[in-house]
């Protein structure tokens, strides 16, 4: 069975983003979202990271094909997560901005890139996050109401693509009380959120709580939406049914 179900290489899911990629692993917070994703696939999927802080979405265009394997035997790619968009949407004349049409096109080749549909891999595209421009300061160089502009180009990329998309914007926006019309919280000319500002550290990185909701978001796209990989099965038996060699002889029970 071992063999059988292993011919495509070990079950795999990998995250591939800037930052809020790197910093899953980080314990020291008090709450990892590496730590629980792969406590939540132990034995079925291997999480493998791949995220690299400060990187945009014309980052990732170089390095794509060294991120994404080839489906030679070695990884057996069920799923990758992309989550670009916060650095992209930086504002003009600062190093990291992607203008939104460029930023557009490099989701698009990203999760149309070739290796996926040889893995016939799922895609789920991460919108960024909200800003809070009070806690940014002083730094001024990005805005809540831009990364609602990236969130929704993500979304259309996601729609038009025929992939499925994690709208963290509006999951954070929601939490925070806001609705389509209001004053869009986040930014400088209206009063601190105090509920935003639980999820996010310093007005752009997730604190714990922040990337706990991204967990309970994530998981339940994944009930709902692609049920094959949330239900995914362990590759092997559990030890009680597992075949066994004694001595020199295998006689699988």
């Amino acid at each position: 069975m071992a063999a059988a179900s292993l011919s495509k290489g070990w079950p795999s899911l990998i995250l591939f983003g800037d930052l809020f990629r790197a910093g899953i692993w980080h314990q020291d917070t008090g709450y990892s979202f590496g730590a629980a994703l792969t406590q939540e696939f132990s034995r079925r999927l291997q999480v493998l990271e791949r995220g690299f802080s400060g990187y945009n979405t014309a980052n990732a265009r170089v390095i794509v094909d060294d991120v994404i394997p080839k489906a030679n035997g070695v990884l057996d790619l069920k799923l990758l997560v992309i989550f670009f968009g916060a650095n992209d949407a930086v504002l003009p004349g600062y190093g990291q901005h992607v203008d939104i049409k460029d930023y557009i096109e490099n989701l698009k080749l990203l999760v149309q890139h070739q290796n996926l549909k040889d893995h016939g891999a799922k895609v789920v595209i991460v919108t960024p996050p909200p800003i809070c421009e009070h806690k940014i300061l002083p730094w001024t160089d990005r805005k809540n109401s831009v990364a609602k502009q990236y969130a929704e180009a993500a979304i259309s990329v996601a729609e038009e693509a025929g992939v499925e998309v994690l709208k963290l914007w509006h999951v954070f926006m929601d939490y925070a009380g806001w609705k389509e019309g209001d004053p869009l919280l986040g930014g400088i000319d209206v009063p601190q959120s105090p509920e935003l500002g639980e999820l996010l550290s310093d007005g752009l990185h997730l604190t714990p709580k922040g990337y706990e909701k991204y967990f309970e978001a994530f998981m339940k796209l994944l009930k709902e939406k692609l049920p094959d990989t949330y239900n995914a099965e362990k590759p092997f038996a559990l030890w009680g049914e597992a075949p066994r060699c004694d001595g020199l002889t295998n006689n699988p029970s």
